[in-house]
């Protein structure tokens, strides 16, 4: 079966690795039966192409998000931008953890 979620709003930094090293995205997703109603992210990068990466993912990902089911959240590549999603999948599963009902 799949996953059941409490509604609310959750929050989790994802990890990932870049070709400059470790980077963090920070994750905020508000989910009502088990849909995501609203997303936001945090540019937590520090190096310059990690930032830029980033900014080009959080001003493109909302459409792939938005509307869908917990479950099935696993972006790939976004706007030019194939290592975030993974940091961004990275905080996903941290949230699906934590909403667990």
């Amino acid at each position: 079966m799949k996953g059941a979620y409490k509604d609310g709003t959750y929050t989790a930094v994802g990890d990932y690795t870049s070709p400059g090293g470790p980077e963090e995205l920070g994750v905020s997703l508000t989910i009502a039966n088990g849909v995501v109603k609203d997303s936001k992210v945090e540019v937590k990068a520090t190096r310059p192409n990690s930032v830029r990466f980033q900014t080009m993912f959080a001003d493109n990902y909302k459409t792939e998000v938005v509307g869908k089911s917990l479950d099935e959240l696993n972006l790939g590549k976004v706007s030019g931008s194939s290592l975030t999603p993974k940091g961004f999948n990275d905080a996903v599963a941290k949230i699906k953890a934590e909403a667990k009902s």
